[in-house]
């Protein structure tokens, strides 16, 4: 793919960077996969099977194919995505309403990150370069648009991830293992950067 494809395609990839992510607002701290997963439980009987994971991922594929054509551009990837940041937006926006309605403090929104302007450009230089690595990952015959195979076959890879035992279905037991997992690895990232400030 080139290069300028994948520049103009790094923002919009953002969308799809993290398949499991739900599309939580700022102040509701890390995004829960858990949530995001049994969504997917459509017999709601507490397990995701991969014909759920697939029927799930099909639908969140035709969503974003605006126009119905079995592909999904960059442009409709990017449409995908703002939409998105204006969900999220106004999502953040209801509950600092809600929280003043109760009385309750205003909770500050915005990333350290985003008050220093040199690591804002740093942190947004590095996300675009990671989206678009992301969207050349998956646009495996380079064309520039996705089809459903690319996919589905980049976002499956979560569920055989999370499917331990490989019997083809996602236990509670198996998804509270994964979680505790990436818990003890976001403690360890936490402690890595308070040792590099010295705190």
């Amino acid at each position: 793919m080139k290069r300028s494809t994948l520049a103009f395609a790094s923002i919009a990839a953002i969308a799809l960077a993290m398949p499991l992510a739900a599309q939580a607002g700022p102040g509701k701290g890390h995004r829960g996969h858990g949530a995001h997963l049994m969504e997917m439980d459509a017999n709601a009987d507490g397990n995701i099977t991969r014909a759920e994971a697939d029927a799930s991922l099909a639908a969140r594929f035709a969503g974003i194919d605006a126009n119905s054509d079995g592909f999904v551009s960059q442009d409709e990837m990017k449409a995908h995505h703002e939409a998105k940041r204006a969900e999220m937006k106004a999502n953040w926006e209801a509950r600092k309403a809600e929280r003043a309605a109760e009385g309750k403090p205003a909770r500050e929104g915005k990333m350290k990150r985003d008050k220093d302007p040199a690591k804002a450009a740093e942190w947004q230089a590095k996300k675009a370069e990671k989206a678009a690595e992301h969207w050349a990952a998956m646009d495996t015959d380079g064309d520039g648009q996705l089809s459903a195979a690319e996919f589905t076959a980049e976002h499956i890879k979560f569920f055989d991830k999370m499917d331990a035992d490989s019997d083809g279905t996602i236990t509670k037991a198996e998804l509270d293992a994964a979680k505790a997992k990436k818990k003890e690895r976001r403690g360890e990232w936490r402690d890595k950067k308070k040792a590099e400030v010295g705190e």
